[in-house]
């Protein structure tokens, strides 16, 4: 599943998915904003790889390079439901930051899934960016 350039994606009507990103870097407003971290994009990204494939139930399904993204699937623990979740890398002057937009495969409502998760990946994110940055993971909304 290929996803477009997440600083371009349009979302859905649907309250079933979630995005981080910095203001700015994307065209459609986002639940959470980022910071950027002082460190090329690609070792941002094989951070962000090195992290989330820690998380249970995830698998990478698809590695970009232009722009440089990972895209995942993590399944529900009950019923192995598949998310999606794509991360991208963006190149700033100071340092680079991400782009992560996570969304439901089925169903019209998540329960606040996506946001959680989202929330839970850009924590891990940062702390394991920690020695390379000081900026704080927050919601814009």
């Amino acid at each position: 599943m290929t996803f477009p350039d997440l600083r371009f994606i349009e979302r859905s009507d649907r309250p079933n998915d979630a995005l981080a990103c910095l203001p700015g870097d994307c065209a459609v407003p986002a639940e959470f904003e980022v910071p950027i971290i002082p460190v090329d994009v690609s070792v941002l990204m094989q951070s962000a790889e090195a992290v989330l494939r820690a998380e249970p139930r995830t698998a990478l399904l698809e590695r970009l390079e232009d722009p440089e993204r990972l895209v995942f699937v993590q399944r529900s623990r009950l019923f192995r439901f598949p998310d999606t979740v794509c991360i991208q890398g963006v190149a700033h002057e100071d340092g680079a930051s991400a782009i992560i937009y996570s969304r439901s495969n089925y169903g019209f409502w998540d329960i606040g899934k996506n946001r959680r998760r989202v929330r839970r990946w850009l924590a891990r994110l940062q702390a394991e960016m920690a020695p390379a940055s000081s900026g704080q993971v927050s919601p814009s909304a």
